[in-house]
């Protein structure tokens, strides 16, 4: 039997302009994970916490594709705070419970990698998974995905925010008490459209990640390796 896979997500907050104190720092990253163990409690394997540098948690490998809601999440609701985002998929050694686990196993390494690529890198989204070309793949759509958000205003936040909660243009500008042809504005210069594309796309690939071996490519490879090692 194959060993069960997990997806293991690290936040760490990026320091822009003043670095806040240590307290400060812990503070917010606790809230942080309060915030998304309140929001994705039913699909975890393991809540979120932090040790007062970063936050992580694990999800069950089938909720892979929610870490586009944890980022969406995250960057409406702790705006103008940035963070960096890792994912890593992979088994995970030593027992696993919602309030202890070990970081130790494929998952984890992969995810620490990922953080570290992030952390140096002009991206704030890595994501390393079984297959090293869905891996490319993911990575390439996730720069989009973040280029599309990083350039959102505080006006478009306010727009999505609302919209993702399901309310129509009219209530939209009722609530934010503006047109509803400002509504449409403040998403057509977010490309609001464009970022659902993006994503309806990474969620389809993300829900892939829990086999070990996925795509062709990655299997041709695999083949040409066995090849060339019984050649030896």
């Amino acid at each position: 039997m194959p060993p069960t896979l997990y997806a293991v997500v690290k936040l760490a907050l990026k320091s822009k302009g003043a670095r806040p104190s240590a307290e400060t720092k812990d503070q917010i990253l606790q809230e942080t994970a309060a915030l998304l163990n309140g929001a994705f409690q039913p699909f975890l394997a393991g809540n979120f916490s932090t040790d007062g540098t970063e936050v992580k948690g694990v999800l069950m490998v089938q909720e892979t594709p929610r870490l586009l809601q944890l980022i969406q999440l995250i960057d409406l609701e702790m705006n103008p705070l940035r963070f960096n985002y890792a994912l890593g998929v992979g088994s995970i050694n030593g027992k696993l419970t919602p309030d202890s686990y070990e970081e130790s196993g494929p998952a984890w390494t992969r995810v620490n990698r990922a953080l570290r690529e992030a952390a140096r890198s002009n991206r704030d989204i890595v994501v390393r998974l079984p297959s090293s070309f869905l891996t490319r793949t993911v990575n390439t759509l996730f720069a989009v995905e973040s280029d599309l958000r990083n350039n959102w205003s505080a006006a478009h936040r306010e727009a999505i925010k609302l919209v993702r909660r399901g309310r129509t243009q009219v209530e939209m500008a009722e609530l934010l008490g503006v047109t509803q042809a400002a509504i449409s504005q403040r998403l057509k210069h977010a490309r609001w459209d464009r970022y659902l594309e993006v994503c309806a796309t990474l969620d389809e690939l993300l829900t892939q990640a829990r086999w070990k071996l996925l795509i062709p490519w990655d299997l041709r490879k695999d083949q040409k390796i066995k090849g060339a090692s019984k050649g030896d």
